[in-house]
C-alpha cells in the first residue's frame, strides 16, 4: 500500500483543473500516441445488477507500455514526465493520467507491459494504489475505469464519451476508435473509427502543408468564425476569438502546446508562425479564388447561403467589378446599378427572369435585408428598390387579342384624340399587377412602372395599351371580345375615357356616330 494525505491532496488539486471531466479521454489518447501506438480503442461496457450495475470504460493502445521502473518513476510521481525535452510529445508535467479521476470512478486499473514485464496498477477511490505483477504477458497499455452506475447513467456516459472523443480526437494522426455494449450487458461490437479530415466550415477552403504544419482556412459560413488548433491532431483549443476575421481556421502543428491549465494554446513563437502562414494564405491563394467561388455560389440554385457568406467576406477585399451578384432563384449577374438604385427581389418571378434576361441586375434579397444594404453600400447605390414596385412586365398569353377588337379599340381611341400604338392582352406582373390596364413598349419587355401606369391623355401619343387578363374587369369581358369584338371595343373605349374624365359631349357624339355607322 502506498500514498499519503499530501499526495492525495495534490492529486485532488490536479483533478480540479479539468473543467470538463470528459477531457480525460483526450489525455489518455494523448499518452497512447506518445507511447507510439498507431491505434487506440475506447470501449464502454455495462453489467446490470440488482442494485444498478457496473460500468467500465477502457482505453487500450499498442504502444511501448511501461516497465516497473517507468511506473514508479513517472506514472506514480506527479510533476515528473518522461516526455520532458521531447518536442514530439505534447503531454507535460506528468498530470495527464490524473485526469481520469475527474470522472469519479470507484477504481482504476492500468494493465501494461514492457521489457518482458507485465503489471497491473490498481487505484482505489481514495487515490491509494497497489502494484500487482501479472502472470500473462500484456501488449501496450489498457486503462480501465470501474464505476457503479444505473442503466440511465451508463447511457449518458456513452453519449458524453462519444461527444468528447469527437471533440478532442477527430483529427488525430492515429486511428482512434470507439465501441460500446448495451445496457442489457451485451458485448460491444467492433470499434468504429472517429477520424475526420481536417476541414473548416467554409464555402471553400485553401490549405498549406509542410513537414509538421498543416493550415486550412476559408470564408466561414457562420459568424463568428471558429479557429481550431491541434497538436498531432488532438484538440488544444477551438475558439471564436477573431484571429482572422471572417475566416474559419484550423492549424495542425507538431510545435503547438497547450497551457498548463490545458484550456488554451500557448501564444508563443510557434503559434505566431502558424498565424503568419495563415495570413499569407488568406491574402494570396484565397483572394485569387474568391471571385470565381463567388460566381459559382451565385449560379447554384442551392447556393444562396454560400453566396451571402462569400459576398460579406469579399465586399471589402476585392474590386467592385468582381462582386458578382446572385439573381433570385440562382444565377450570376454583374454588379450593375439601375441609375443609383440597387434592384432587389426576394424570389424568382417571371418579372425578375425578364429583367435579368434583358440586362438588368437583380439581387436576391428583401428590400430591408441587411445584406441588401451592405451590397448597396459596397456598390455605391443611393437606394434599394424592390423589382415588383419598380417595374411592370406584360407576360404574353397563349391567345392574342381578337384582331377585330384590337383594331377597333385602337381606331376609337385615335378618334377620341387619345392615340395608342395598338392594343394587346396579357397578364401584368410587378407594378400595375392590380390595374385593369397599363402602357407597355412591347409584350415580354419590362418597363419602368411610372411609364406603365401613366394616365390616358388627349393629343398625346401613347405606347401599346395592354389590358390585364389577370384583372376581373378584363377577364369578365373576354367572351364578349370573341363574340362581338367591335361592341366590346366600344364599351372599353367608353370605360377608359370615363375613368380618365375625357368623355366630353364631342367625344360622346363621336363614339355614338361610330357605333351607328
Amino acid at each position: 500500500m502506498r500514498g499519503s494525505e499530501a499526495s492525495r491532496d495534490l492529486v485532488d488539486e490536479l483533478v480540479h483543473q479539468f473543467t470538463d471531466p470528459y477531457a480525460a479521454y483526450r489525455e489518455l489518447v494523448q499518452n497512447s500516441i506518445d507511447a507510439g501506438s498507431n491505434r487506440i480503442e475506447v470501449t464502454l461496457a455495462f453489467r446490470p445488477g440488482t442494485d444498478g450495475g457496473l460500468m467500465t470504460a477502457s482505453v487500450r493502445d499498442w504502444g511501448e507500455g511501461m516497465s516497473q521502473k517507468v511506473i514508479d518513476d513517472y506514472l506514480l510521481t506527479k510533476f515528473r514526465s518522461s516526455k520532458e525535452n521531447d518536442l514530439t510529445k505534447i503531454g507535460k508535467y506528468g498530470i495527464g493520467f490524473v485526469s481520469v479521476f475527474a470522472l469519479k470512478p470507484d477504481a482504476v486499473t492500468v494493465d501494461t507491459g514492457r521489457d518482458g514485464e507485465s503489471w497491473r496498477v490498481l487505484f482505489r477511490q481514495d487515490r491509494t494504489y497497489e502494484l500487482l505483477k501479472l502472470s500473462e504477458p500484456v501488449e501496450g497499455t489498457t486503462v480501465t475505469l470501474h464505476t457503479r452506475a444505473t442503466a440511465a447513467q451508463y447511457e449518458e456516459h456513452v453519449a458524453r464519451t462519444r461527444a468528447a472523443l469527437a471533440r478532442w480526437c477527430r483529427h488525430s494522426e492515429v486511428d482512434v476508435a470507439f465501441a460500446f455494449g448495451g445496457v442489457d450487458g451485451s458485448a460491444a461490437p467492433e470499434a468504429v473509427t472517429l477520424h475526420e479530415p481536417v476541414a473548416v466550415d467554409a464555402v471553400f477552403q485553401v490549405e498549406h502543408k509542410e513537414e509538421g504544419l498543416h493550415v486550412v482556412l476559408g470564408p466561414a459560413r457562420v459568424l463568428p468564425a471558429t479557429s481550431g488548433f491541434y497538436n498531432r491532431g488532438l484538440t488544444l483549443l477551438e475558439t471564436t476569438e477573431q484571429l482572422l476575421p471572417g475566416l474559419a481556421l484550423k492549424v495542425v502543428s507538431a510545435t503547438l502546446e497547450h497551457t498548463l491549465t490545458r484550456d488554451n494554446v500557448k501564444r508563443d513563437e510557434a503559434f505566431a508562425r502558424a498565424i503568419g502562414v495563415a495570413k499569407r494564405l488568406a491574402e494570396g491563394p484565397l483572394l485569387e479564388l474568391l471571385p470565381g467561388e463567388l460566381t459559382k455560389a451565385a449560379e447554384r440554385k442551392d447556393g444562396a447561403n454560400d453566396w451571402r457568406a462569400l459576398f460579406q467576406y469579399a465586399a471589402q477585399r476585392v474590386p467592385k467589378k468582381a462582386l458578382t451578384l446572385r439573381a433570385p432563384g440562382g444565377g450570376a449577374v454583374p454588379p450593375k446599378l439601375l441609375s443609383s438604385a440597387l434592384v432587389v427581389a426576394p424570389a424568382r418571378t417571371p418579372l425578375t427572369e425578364r429583367l435579368v434576361a434583358t440586362g438588368t441586375s437583380v439581387l436576391e434579397a428583401h428590400r430591408d435585408d441587411p445584406l441588401a444594404l451592405g451590397v448597396s453600400k459596397a456598390l455605391g447605390a443611393a437606394h434599394v428598390m424592390l423589382a415588383d414596385a419598380l417595374f411592370t412586365y406584360a407576360e404574353p398569353t397563349t391567345a392574342a387579342a381578337p384582331s377585330g377588337f384590337a383594331a377597333a379599340l385602337t381606331e376609337l381611341l385615335a378618334g377620341a384624340k387619345c392615340p395608342v400604338e395598338g392594343v394587346a392582352l396579357a397578364r401584368v406582373r410587378g407594378a400595375g399587377e392590380t390595374e385593369a390596364w397599363v402602357f407597355i413598349e412591347a409584350l415580354g419587355r419590362p418597363i419602368v412602372a411610372a411609364a406603365a401606369t401613366k394616365k390616358l391623355e388627349r393629343k398625346k401619343k401613347h405606347g401599346l395599351l395592354c389590358l390585364n387578363v389577370g384583372h376581373e374587369a378584363v377577364e369578365s369581358t373576354l367572351p364578349l371580345m370573341q363574340r362581338a369584338p367591335r361592341l366590346s371595343a366600344l364599351l372599353w373605349a367608353r370605360q377608359l375615357l370615363v375613368r380618365q374624365r375625357l368623355l366630353d359631349p364631342e367625344t360622346d357624339a363621336y363614339l355614338t356616330s361610330w357605333a351607328l355607322s
